[in-house]
C-alpha cells in the first residue's frame, strides 16, 4: 500500500475518534460548568434546613443560621457570579451577605451577616459541584467548607466553617426562589 493511502487512513481514523470523543463529551459527562444566575434557597443535604440570616436581622455581625423551608426573601439568595464557580451571595432580605466572623480563619469559625464588598475574598465561596444542583460550598481560597454545627434538624443552629469531611453534612443543593414576603 502507497504511503500516501497509509497517511489518508490514519487522518480519517483519528478524524472519526476526535468526533466519537467530542459526542461523550456532550452526551455521558455530565456538565456542571453553567453559570449560576437568579435567586436560590440553599438547602442542606442532611438537615432539610435552609441558609438564613439569625431572626432576619439586619444587623452587621448576625450570624448565618439554619432554619426549616420557607419561601421568605430572607431565606433567598441572589448569585453574584464572580469567575469559574465563585460567587458572592447576597440575601433578598438585607440586601447582606456573609463572611468568617474571624478575619484568620481557622476550622469551626462561625459565619455573620456584613454589607456586601465587591472583590472581597472572605465573602465569595466557590460552589464544588457534585451532582446536578448539589454542591460543597468552600470559602474561596481555603480548605473550609460551609457546615451546620450539628447534625441536626433544629432552627437557629450557627452555620460555621470545616475542614472537608464524608458524608452529607456539607452537600448543599440550590432550587430557584421568588419570594414575595
Amino acid at each position: 500500500m502507497p504511503v500516501y493511502k497509509t497517511f489518508k487512513m490514519v487522518c480519517i481514523t483519528g478524524r472519526i475518534a476526535l468526533i466519537i470523543i467530542a459526542l461523550l463529551s456532550l452526551t455521558c459527562l455530565p456538565s456542571f460548568s453553567q453559570v449560576i444566575k437568579g435567586t436560590y434557597a440553599i438547602r442542606n443535604v442532611e438537615t432539610g434546613m435552609l441558609l438564613r440570616i439569625k431572626d432576619a436581622n439586619k444587623k452587621d455581625g448576625t450570624p448565618l443560621v439554619a432554619y426549616s423551608p420557607v419561601n421568605w426573601k430572607c431565606m433567598t439568595w441572589d448569585f453574584h457570579h464572580v469567575a469559574g464557580q465563585t460567587y458572592q451571595l447576597k440575601n433578598l432580605f438585607t440586601l447582606k451577605t456573609f463572611q468568617p466572623k474571624n478575619p484568620i480563619v481557622l476550622d469551626g469559625v462561625s459565619l455573620e451577616q456584613w454589607p456586601l464588598l465587591e472583590k472581597k475574598e472572605s465573602q465569595e465561596y466557590e460552589f464544588i459541584p457534585l451532582e446536578k444542583s448539589t454542591y460543597m460550598i468552600k470559602l474561596r481560597n481555603t480548605d473550609f467548607y460551609l457546615t451546620p454545627s450539628h447534625n441536626k434538624d433544629t432552627e437557629n443552629l450557627e452555620i460555621i466553617l470545616a475542614k472537608k469531611k464524608d458524608g452529607k453534612l456539607q452537600q448543599w443543593t440550590i432550587y430557584k426562589q421568588h419570594p414575595d414576603f
